[in-house]
């Protein structure tokens, strides 16, 4: 994954368009689309970009360190292989920047698409909840 969606920079309130690189590559492997979508389709990028802005704010810093941080420890990250990328991942497992990160992506995917994530109601739509999540019924409208 060498650059981000055309006009994704212009979206983007918290990372930098180099920043956001290095997230949604990370997060296409967390959860990648199959014949479904993963986190980039589902916008969890926007998500996590947005909700550090407001109630993920207290994770800001710690964003900013964990990805300087893995552009040093991995710095030819976005032109490795998916395999490559996954075994990479996999020695941060317990790593607090890639578990933080892992938390995240999975709110992104799996929460109401009201909060930025969670695009077109893609992980509903996967598990066949559509119906009694979406269109105002999580919230009782």
């Amino acid at each position: 994954m060498a650059a981000i969606a055309p006009g994704l920079a212009a979206e983007l309130n918290f990372f930098s368009a180099e920043e956001a690189k290095w997230i949604e590559a990370i997060m296409n492997q967390i959860i990648p689309a199959d014949d479904r979508p993963g986190a980039i389709e589902a916008g969890c990028l926007q998500y996590l970009d947005r909700q550090l802005g407001s109630a993920l704010q207290r994770f800001a810093a710690p964003y900013r360190a964990g990805i300087k941080v893995f552009q040093q420890k991995e710095p030819n990250f976005l032109e490795m292989s998916s395999e490559r990328q996954i075994a990479s991942l996999q020695k941060m497992e317990r790593d607090p920047f890639f578990e933080m990160l892992v938390d995240h992506t999975m709110q992104g995917f799996y929460g109401s698409p009201e909060h930025g994530g969670n695009r077109n109601e893609a992980s509903w739509k996967m598990m066949g909840i559509e119906k009694y999540m979406g269109g105002g019924h999580w919230h009782g409208a």
